[in-house]
């Protein structure tokens, strides 16, 4: 991934974030494959469809802003006290103070 492109997911992706970060949300982090961009959310606790949902219109903004690339959004659940960063990928833009 050369570094423009890094920059600007990261940056489109924070303001694509903003509004849809719930209370349960404990990491957002994102990588690329090829054309495709993954990007991961971390719960704690149950996963809600309201939180899927809210993710969902975030990813969906995040797509507005590529042409070609397809956006994966992941959902896992990792309870605290467990620690997430084994599991996040190669970019973190969101991290919850614990």
């Amino acid at each position: 991934m050369n570094k423009d492109f890094r920059v600007r997911l990261l940056l489109v992706l924070q303001t694509s974030l903003l509004g849809y970060i719930g209370a349960n949300v404990r990491a957002v982090s994102c990588g690329v494959a090829g054309e495709n961009i993954m990007v991961q959310v971390v719960f704690d606790g149950p996963i809600a469809d309201e939180d899927k949902e809210a993710m969902d219109e975030a990813g969906s903004e995040l797509a507005s802003h590529f042409e070609h690339e397809l956006i994966d959004m992941q959902y896992i659940r990792i309870d605290v006290p467990q620690s997430f960063r084994d599991n996040v990928l190669e970019l973190c833009v969101y991290q919850r103070r614990e």
